[in-house]
């Protein structure tokens, strides 16, 4: 079975954002991206809470962006 229909084929091709794998793997990388900035710019002397509390809103907001994208250029 080919995994990329032809041009006259009536099924439509797959988006690579509505592969379950391929979104949250970037979602994974953008993750990992947030926590490395954060943890190379926040000064050690940052209490705990406020790097755990800007990672968690920097993530939420992240998450509602990339669904919005998705939901955008994937017009189905």
């Amino acid at each position: 079975m080919d995994p990329l229909p032809d041009e006259g084929s009536p099924v439509p091709r797959v988006h690579p954002l509505e592969i379950p794998f391929v979104w949250f793997g970037l979602q994974l990388i953008e993750y990992v991206i947030v926590w490395g900035l954060i943890s190379t710019f926040l000064p050690d002397t940052m209490p705990g809470p406020v790097g755990w509390t800007l990672f968690l809103v920097l993530m939420v907001g992240l998450t509602i962006v990339n669904y919005r994208i998705r939901r955008r250029f994937i017009p189905r």
